[in-house]
């Protein structure tokens, strides 16, 4: 009998998916990838609003065949990401699967790679992704944040008025909502620009609270989940102090102790806030999983940003410095040029204040950490002024992304 021939990476077909072709297998894939909450109910997500009328890129995602079989499937949904003022076209990562008998054979790395080459051909800036530990650094993503949960026992949140009038409302889509986000959250780096999911179905029952103004729009809202004696709170908008009555009197009438406040920013203006009471907080710090960031396009990424460090550089010590910087990755070498009051930016160059260092420059573009503690574990190179420059240019931004538009 003849050996049996095994199946390798080579003999995979990438290609981007096509939604009349490939959308009712590569919904099936990702049912069965991930099928926790039951088979029937994922298939019913993608094909609802997660993948199938969603901001899912079919352009820069990939898929990969095996003997005219689908095997993997790497989802990019594509969206403007805030850095400050900047907005960064970004393409989160999801729905990364493969056939349950080809696991272990490298046939995810080509799909991978296929797919950040058509970012970078298609315009994006940046990648990220919300990933397993140990599997996605060996393609260039790096921590970009740690999330804390911050917990408040109802009884310390502000008392609740009886004047307050809560109207419940589905979280999908809704502009006047939407609008509410964009403005609170107009320099927060690592937002979504919304919308993403004008139709997503979150898979855990979420509900939004909305209070009203005096022409009965909608002023402010909370999005929620209960858990038995807890809530847990995804997303504000509108009058903190409000937000936090209404949190209040939510609470006491579901009979819950505590209230979890999840994927917020540690400077958003409630976290601050929280910290003036009494609250706990818990930070969950992974090496290399979690959120996670890559760099496509690092020229075009500082192109975007150009106006964001002429903002920074105004407001800080070094003003009146003049001359050029240089990042340089594995890949890419770009000068910042730094006149009176403007910073361009031009591919190549050379200076002697340089930055130069790897994956992890993508850190110091969303301002992930403090620039001396990125670039001291990073193992970067800096000659010159570059440690000063990057004080100022790329300080600690504290990004997050909302649960509500994660992929």
């Amino acid at each position: 009998m003849a050996p049996r021939r095994t199946k390798k990476a080579e003999d995979l077909v990438v290609v981007a998916p096509d939604r009349r072709e490939h959308g009712e297998a590569v919904c099936d894939l990702g049912a069965k990838a991930f099928s926790h909450g039951g088979y029937y109910e994922m298939l019913r997500r993608c094909c609802q609003g997660y993948l199938l009328g969603s901001h899912y890129d079919w352009a820069a995602s990939r898929i990969g065949f095996l003997g005219g079989r689908l095997i993997t499937h790497f989802g990019v949904w594509g969206y403007l990401m805030r850095i400050g003022v900047a907005r960064v076209r970004a393409g989160g990562i999801g729905m990364v699967a493969t056939d349950g008998e080809h696991r272990r054979r490298g046939l995810m790395a080509r799909t991978v790679r296929a797919s950040m080459a058509a970012m970078r051909d298609l315009g994006y800036d940046l990648s990220l992704l919300f990933g397993l530990e140990d599997f996605y650094d060996k393609f260039g993503y790096v921590r970009a944040w740690s999330d804390t949960i911050w917990t408040v026992r109802a009884g310390d949140l502000p008392a609740a008025g009886r004047d307050i009038q809560v109207r419940r409302f589905r979280p999908s889509y809704r502009p006047d909502i939407d609008g509410i986000y964009n403005r609170d959250n107009a320099m927060a780096t690592g937002t979504a620009v919304r919308p993403t999911y004008p139709r997503f179905m979150h898979p855990r029952p979420m509900e939004g609270h909305l209070w009203t103004d005096a022409r009965g729009r909608p002023a402010g809202y909370v999005v929620l989940l209960r858990r038995g004696a807890q809530v847990e709170c995804g997303e504000v908008g509108g009058d903190i102090e409000q937000a936090l009555r209404v949190l209040a009197k939510l609470a006491r009438r579901w009979r819950c102790q505590e209230v979890r406040f999840l994927t917020f920013s540690d400077v958003s203006p409630l976290i601050r806030r929280l910290r003036q009471g009494t609250c706990r907080a818990e930070t969950h710090y992974v090496r290399a999983g979690g959120a996670m960031v890559a760099t496509i396009n690092l020229a075009s990424a500082l192109r975007k940003m150009a106006r964001e460090l002429e903002r920074r550089r105004a407001a800080s010590h070094l003003a009146r410095w003049r001359g050029n910087l240089v990042v340089a990755g594995k890949r890419e070498r770009v000068t910042l040029c730094l006149g009176r009051s403007r910073i361009t930016v031009r591919e190549g160059g050379a200076s002697e204040h340089a930055i130069r260092g790897g994956a992890h420059l993508a850190q110091l573009l969303i301002g992930a950490d403090d620039p001396a503690a990125i670039i001291d574990a990073a193992g970067m190179r800096t000659s010159g002024e570059a440690r000063s420059l990057a004080e100022v240019l790329f300080p600690n931004q504290h990004p997050q992304l909302s649960q509500r538009d994660r992929y």
